[in-house]
C-alpha cells in the first residue's frame, strides 16, 4: 500500500471511529489478533475433524493436560496476597524469588540473581513493549537478527513507536548459508554495517534483541557468538536484551550428532565486555511449560532504573498474583518440575521425528534443529517453474531481487492454497527472511493434530503443482 493510501485509510479510521491518530494507525494496521480469531477459534479435534490445523503459531501442546492438572492442583486462593494489590505490579514476591532461584541453578548464572533483580511481565510481548517504552525514545531502533520473531516488530512498534532494523546478512563477508547465522565473526561484521547503515538514516540505535535458542531456525547460539552480542552492545553502549524463552525446549535430535547445547546469556564472565546494567535476559512460561495463556514473562536485569521505569506503567498490564504464585509453585518443585520437562522432550522428540520423515519421503528439504517448536521448511521450488528447479541456486529469490514482490506474492500463494486446505502455516517473509520459499512449520501440537496436518500439508503441496505454475 502507498503512503498516500495509508494515510487516507488511518483519516477515514479517525472520522468514522472518532479515534486519535495512533489509535487509528493500529486499527488499520496493527490489529494482528483481530483478523485471526475466526480461524483460531475454530481449532481441528478428533471431535471436529473440519477445524483448522494451526501450524503457525509457537505453541507447545504436548502436555496441555498434565499442565491443567498442575495448575488446577496448586491453585490455593489466600486473600491477603491474591485478593489485595498484595506487593503490587513488579510481581509476587514468591515469584520473583522462585523465578531467580530457578535462573540461578537452571540457567547457571554467574552473577546471583535475586528477587530484586526479577520484574514479572504478562507474557515477553509485554516484557519487550515495557522495554522499549522504557529505552527507546519515539523513531529509535532496536537491532534484530534476521530472520527472526515476527511478534518483535509489534512488540517494538505498536504502543512504543520504536522501530526494529533488521540485521541483515546477505553480501557480508563469510556469509553463505544459514549455518554462518550462528558465527560471532560472521555476526559481528553483520552487526557493524547495520549500526552504520542504521545511523547513516538518521536512526538512533538503542539495543539489540536476540532469541536463543533461535526463532525461527531452532538452534543455539555458542558462547562465542553470545560474547560477540555483547561485546558489540559494549562497545556501542546499547542495550544487550537475550530472549531465552525456549530454553528448556532442547530436545535430541541424531541427525545433528553435536548440536550446540543452550548456554545463557547469564552464565558468561561478561565483566569487562558489556556494562552489567546494560544487559537483560528475558525468560516466560508460555513454551517451555506449554502454556501461552498463562502469560507470565520474567524480566531479569540489574538495572534498577530500567526496573524502576517498567514499574510505573505496569498497573496497565499486571498479571494476577493467584497466577504468578501458580507458576512459581511449578518452580519451586524442583523433581516434578524436572519430570515434567523431560517427558516433554522426548513427546517433542517423537514429533520432530514424525514431521522430518515426512519431509524426506516427500523430497523437502528444511534446517535441521534440536530446540524450540518449529522447522524452518524449505519450499524454494514451488515458487520458479518447474524447467528451472534442477540448475537454479535460487539466487533470484532473495529479497535484493528486482523480482522480490513476485516472489512474494508465489509465497503467499501457497500459504493461501494451505489455508484453503484447513491448514496455517507462515511464510518466512513474515520472519524477514532474506529469502523467499520458506516457511515456519509448529511441530509441537498433539501427534494426531500433526498427522492430519502433515495429510492437508501433502494435499496443499500436490494443489500447488498444478495451481502455481508459471
Amino acid at each position: 500500500m502507498s503512503e498516500f493510501h495509508r494515510e487516507e485509510h488511518i483519516d477515514a479510521a479517525i472520522l468514522q471511529h472518532h479515534l486519535s491518530r495512533r489509535a487509528a494507525e493500529n486499527f488499520e494496521h496493527r490489529d494482528v489478533w483481530g483478523p485471526r480469531e475466526k480461524s483460531m477459534a475454530n481449532p481441528w479435534s478428533p471431535e471436529n475433524p473440519d477445524g483448522t490445523i494451526i501450524l503457525r503459531l509457537a505453541e507447545n501442546s504436548l502436555l496441555h493436560d498434565e499442565m491443567g492438572q498442575l495448575i488446577k492442583e496448586q491453585i490455593t486462593v489466600l486473600p491477603l496476597s491474591h485478593l489485595t494489590y498484595s506487593t503490587g505490579p513488579r510481581g509476587s514476591r514468591r515469584l520473583r524469588r522462585a523465578a531467580a532461584a530457578f535462573l540461578n541453578e537452571d540457567f547457571h548464572s554467574r552473577q546471583t540473581i535475586t528477587q530484586d533483580n526479577i520484574f514479572i511481565t504478562p507474557g515477553l510481548a509485554s516484557a519487550v513493549d515495557a522495554l522499549t517504552w522504557a529505552i527507546c525514545n519515539d523513531g529509535d531502533g532496536i537491532l534484530i537478527p534476521q530472520p527472526y520473531y515476527n511478534g518483535f516488530g509489534f512488540d517494538v512498534l505498536n504502543r512504543s513507536n520504536g522501530q526494529v532494523i533488521g540485521v541483515k546478512y546477505e553480501g557480508v563477508e563469510g556469509f553463505s548459508g544459514l549455518d554462518d547465522l550462528f558465527r560471532p565473526d560472521v555476526n559481528k561484521r553483520a552487526l557493524e554495517v547495520a549500526l552504520r547503515e542504521a545511523k547513516k538514516n538518521g536512526i538512533a540505535i538503542r539495543a539489540l534483541i536476540i532469541s536463543n535458542p533461535h526463532n525461527p531456525l531452532g538452534r543455539c547460539y555458542p558462547p562465542e557468538t553470545l560474547l560477540e552480542f555483547a561485546s558489540f552492545c559494549g562497545r556501542n553502549q546499547l542495550h544487550f536484551i537475550s530472549d531465552e524463552i525456549y530454553a528448556k525446549s532442547v530436545f535430541p535430535n541424531t541427525a545433528m550428532p553435536s548440536p550446540t547445547p543452550f548456554v545463557s546469556t547469564l552464565s558468561l564472565d561478561l565483566r569487562d565486555v558489556i556494562d552489567p546494567t546494560l544487559m537483560h535476559v528475558l525468560y516466560g512460561a508460555s513454551k517451555d511449560f506449554c502454556a501461552n495463556g498463562l502469560r507470565l514473562g520474567v524480566v531479569c536485569t540489574n538495572n534498577e532504573g530500567l526496573i524502576g521505569a517498567m514499574s510505573s506503567i505496569s498497573m496497565f498490564s499486571w498479571s494476577p498474583h493467584v497466577l504468578q504464585d501458580v507458576w512459581a509453585a511449578m518452580l519451586e518443585d524442583r523433581q516434578r518440575l524436572e519430570d515434567f520437562m523431560l517427558r516433554k522432550c522426548e513427546l517433542m522428540a517423537e514429533n520432530y521425528r514424525i514431521a522430518t520423515s515426512f519431509f524426506r519421503e516427500h523430497g523437502i528439504s528444511y534446517y535441521e534443529m534440536n530446540a524450540g517448536l518449529f522447522i524452518w521448511v524449505d519450499l524454494r521450488h514451488l515458487l520458479i517453474p518447474k524447467s528451472l528447479r534442477q540448475q537454479n541456486d535460487y539466487s533470484e529469490l532473495r529479497m535484493t531481487s528486482p523480482d522480490a514482490s513476485i516472489y512474494k506474492q508465489r509465497e503467499q500463494k501457497f500459504a493461501d492454497i494451505c489455508a484453503q486446505n484447513g491448514l496455517m502455516i507462515t511464510p518466512g517473509s513474515v520472519y524477514a527472511a532474506e529469502e523467499f520459499g520458506w516457511f515456519r512449520l509448529t511441530f509441537t501440537v498433539g501427534k494426531n493434530a500433526l498427522e492430519e496436518g502433515l495429510k492437508r500439508l501433502e494435499k496443499s503441496l500436490s494443489a500447488a503443482e498444478t495451481d502455481m505454475q508459471f
